[in-house]
């Protein structure tokens, strides 16, 4: 990770108010999705649950929209994909096409050496194998020592 990588990582996980669409968000407590997006909204972020599967549905009091193309990207920050590689051709797609260029995040499990490549290539800056959660605990830990 280079410097300008690290200032952006550190601003979205330093930052209330990040705005994050959730590729893949889900009602069911038991998935890792769940349990991220319940801390994350209890820090003060902004989320926007994605599933073609639960269109139209609320997680966690959130409208759930069907895909990245009923969102502002322009307004968004990040787009955290919470999705197994095989599913990401359409997300990839529709980000591409949106114009924006929010930091692309593949959540661990989502990771995407292709994906990622390419996202970089087109100027995004892409995070892959950290875990949102898990990166903020452990610089709000790192913060309190």
């Amino acid at each position: 990770m280079n410097a300008e990588e690290s200032r952006i990582m550190e601003k979205i996980l330093e930052t209330g108010g990040i705005r994050i669409a959730v590729v893949g968000a889900s009602p069911k407590k038991e998935r890792p999705v769940f349990v991220v997006m319940s801390y994350l909204l209890h820090e003060g972020y902004t989320l926007f649950p994605v599933n073609p599967a639960y269109p139209e549905e609320e997680i966690l009091g959130l409208h759930c929209v069907e895909s990245l193309k009923d969102l502002d990207l322009a307004n968004l920050d990040v787009v955290a994909l919470f999705i197994s590689s095989s599913r990401q051709d359409a997300v990839l797609k529709e980000l591409l096409e949106s114009g924006a260029s929010p930091v692309v995040w593949f959540q661990p499990g989502a990771e995407n050496g292709q994906a990622e490549e390419m996202l970089r290539s087109k100027g995004f800056t892409v995070f892959s194998g950290y875990c949102l959660m898990a990166e903020r605990r452990a610089r709000e830990k790192r913060k309190k020592a």
